[in-house]
Order: C-alpha cells, then sequence, then structure tokens
C-alpha cells in the first residue's frame, strides 16, 4: 500500500523557497537603494567641497550657477538674494555677468511666496503657479527643485534647480541630503559676503567713502589690462580741490571735510557704474573711464568741473562753500599706442594725468589740462 504524500512537509518546504526568494529579492532592492544613497552622498559631498574652496564672493556664484547645472545634469538653476540695502551688488565686481540667473531682491516678499511659514526645501511641477518663477530662466522643465537659504530664522536666498525628470530628487534620503546643503549653501554666501566687507574696508577711504589709494591702484592695473585684452581706451583723471588748505584755514577742518565728501557724493552721481572714483590723499581724487576715449574724456572732465564750480556745499552750520577742481588727464588708446609693459604703463598713465592736474593749478585752477602719453610706450 502506497504512502500518502506528505502535503504539510510539501507546503512548508515550498513555503520556505518562495521566503527566500523574497528575502534575496528584498536584500537585492537594499542594496541597490544603498548604492544608489552613497553615488547620490559621494555626489553631493563632491560639490560640497567645491562651495567651500570658493575664496571669494564671485566665485561661489561662478560654483551655484555655472558648475551646480553640469554637476547634476539640470535644465538650468536660477538664485534670488536678499539684498535690501544694496550691498550685495557693491561688493560683486562690476563686470559681472550672471544675466537672468542671478536676482538680488530688495523685498524679500516674492521669496517668501515660494514657501510656507517654515522654510523647508520642496519638489514642484512644472503645472505648480511657483514653477513660473523657478522656470522662468529655462527653456524647459518638468520639475524644480526649491532650495532655502536661511540664516538666523531669515530667508536670505532662494535657489532653484530644474530637472526635464518630473520625479527628479523625490526620495526622502535625497531631500534630507538637499536641506544640510541648503543650509552649507547660505552659510558660504554669508561667510563669503563678509570676507569681502571686511576686505572692502580695508579700501575704503573712511571720510568718503570711496575707495582709497591701495584699492585706486589696484584697479588701474585691472583695468589696463582689461583695456589691452580689449582693445578700447582707458581714461583717467586726477583731481584737486583748488585752495583746500584755505577752506579749512578759514571755515575749519569740519568744513573741509564736509566738501571733500560733497564733491565725492556729486561725482559719483555723474558716473556710469563701470567708472572708478577713489580718494587719493588729501583733497585728490582719481576718476578710471573704460572705454572711454580722449574725446569724450575731456567732455566728462569740462563738465565735472562746470558742475562743481556752482554747487553749493553746505558745512553743516548754515554756511554754504564753494569750491572748483584742478583737473589732469591722460588716455591710453592701445589701437594707437601698443604697449607690451602693463605695469609700466599704468605708472605713466598716472604720472601723466598727475602732471596735467599739477598744470591746470598752476594756470590758477578751475581748468582740465590734457597729457598724452608718449610714443615710447611701444
Amino acid at each position: 500500500m502506497a504512502t500518502p504524500p506528505r502535503k504539510d512537509s510539501d507546503t512548508r518546504k515550498s513555503s520556505d523557497a518562495l521566503s527566500y526568494r523574497d528575502i534575496d529579492s528584498q536584500m537585492g532592492e537594499f542594496a541597490r537603494t544603498v548604492e544608489l544613497n552613497e553615488r547620490i552622498l559621494q555626489r553631493l559631498q563632491s560639490y560640497e567641497l567645491m562651495l567651500l574652496d570658493a575664496s571669494s564672493l564671485a566665485a561661489l556664484l561662478d560654483v551655484l550657477l555655472h558648475t551646480t547645472q553640469a554637476h547634476f545634469g539640470l535644465s538650468g538653476v536660477s538664485l534670488s538674494l536678499y539684498d535690501p540695502e544694496g550691498e550685495l551688488e557693491q561688493l560683486l565686481p562690476a563686470d559681472l555677468e550672471f544675466g537672468i540667473d542671478l536676482v538680488l531682491e530688495g523685498d524679500s516678499f516674492d521669496m517668501q511666496q515660494l514657501y510656507g511659514a517654515r522654510p523647508q526645501v520642496e519638489v514642484i511641477v512644472s503645472e505648480d503657479p511657483r514653477a513660473l518663477r523657478a522656470i522662468a530662466n529655462v527653456d524647459s522643465g518638468q520639475s524644480a527643485l526649491l532650495l532655502p537659504l536661511v540664516r538666523e530664522n531669515l530667508l536670505v536666498g532662494s535657489f532653484h534647480w530644474v530637472s526635464e525628470d518630473a520625479e527628479a530628487f523625490d526620495s526622502e534620503v535625497e531631500i534630507d541630503f538637499l536641506n544640510h546643503l541648503a543650509s552649507i549653501i547660505a552659510i558660504c554666501l554669508e561667510n563669503c559676503t563678509n570676507a569681502e566687507r571686511l576686505a572692502s574696508l580695508s579700501l575704503l577711504d573712511p571720510l568718503t567713502r570711496l575707495s582709497n589709494q591701495r584699492a585706486f591702484e589696484m584697479e588701474l592695473r585691472r583695468e589696463v589690462a582689461r583695456a589691452h585684452r580689449n582693445k578700447k581706451p582707458l581714461t583717467l583723471m586726477v583731481m584737486e580741490v583748488d585752495d583746500f588748505p584755505a577752506i579749512s584755514d578759514n571755515y575749519g577742518h569740519l568744513s573741509g571735510d564736509f566738501v571733500l565728501k560733497a564733491i565725492g557724493r556729486h561725482i559719483s552721481g555723474m558716473l556710469r557704474r563701470t567708472d572708478y572714483l577713489a580718494r587719493l590723499h588729501g583733497s585728490c581724487f582719481a576718476l578710471l573711464l573704460p572705454a572711454c576715449p580722449e574725446d569724450k574724456g575731456q567732455e566728462i572732465g569740462e563738465r565735472i568741473r562746470s558742475e562743481t564750480e556752482f554747487m553749493e556745499i553746505d558745512d553743516g552750520r548754515g554756511a554754504n562753500l564753494f569750491a572748483s577742481l584742478a583737473i589732469g588727464m591722460s588716455t591710453w588708446a592701445p589701437q594707437n599706442y601698443p604697449a607690451i609693459n602693463m605695469e609700466q604703463l599704468a605708472e605713466q598713465l598716472k604720472a601723466n594725468a598727475t602732471q596735467a592736474m599739477e598744470r591746470s593749478r598752476r594756470d590758477g585752477g578751475n581748468r582740465v589740462s590734457l597729457s598724452r602719453l608718449a610714443a615710447m610706450l611701444t
């Protein structure tokens, strides 16, 4: 007589085999998840190192607005920063160009509208009304990552990543990493801004808040090099207040300070953003005019001279003072006077403008004199 099959045992064996396959599948999925998370972490960590290595505000913005897109395979990025006093705009180099990728906000309301009461990293799809802001600078995108940049409970910026993948950045682990990254970016922005602020203070004249002589010497060499690269003329003016010692002697040093500050403010208001005004020493100022030919420089110098002559200066005690300027200028046109030694050229340009200013002063002041560079520069 045949022995009947042991159904319970067979069922148990089949169930055990199924359980082992399930465990293997789950372990494989777990291993893949761990590997994916490790790759995400490595990519974010290498990016974090690039942020920490940025030595200036301009370098940090270059990483954020140029490197980020390639590093993470994005369609585009944009950055909004809260700048109520216009400080960031002043700290950034005048020739820095990020187009619509960088927006400096005088009011934080628009940024606040992207987030709730407690800003957190968030992924939004293209249909979300907020995406119009985040994807405005990109031709196409299916999702956008909003990274709030917060310092001391204040939203100081909003960084937007745009992707063609509608399901990008959707894992909880990745969002946790990105929250950490947003904090790092906010700290880097604060540190770089503080460093730029300290550097700028060491380059500022404390009375007029214009650049000082050290800053001018650095800018002169930069502008000479830029003029050489771009083959565009560069005009330098050196200006001194006529009879300034008499103003201080007759009305007091405080009145003299008012005159210098008023003249600095007045000239600054007449300039382009790319122009550069500095106080060298005493009552002497210097003005760099990039891409400015000689005839245009003479026109600007004459305008500065005439408007300063008729400017009433309140000395802070009810009296109105008047002052005039002795102005000297010199222009370098790379096309006409090619030069090899840029350091020597910068010194020659400064010497020529100073000599022209001294000639204006000897001739009675309140005039513009010109000194042309010699052909020996070639």
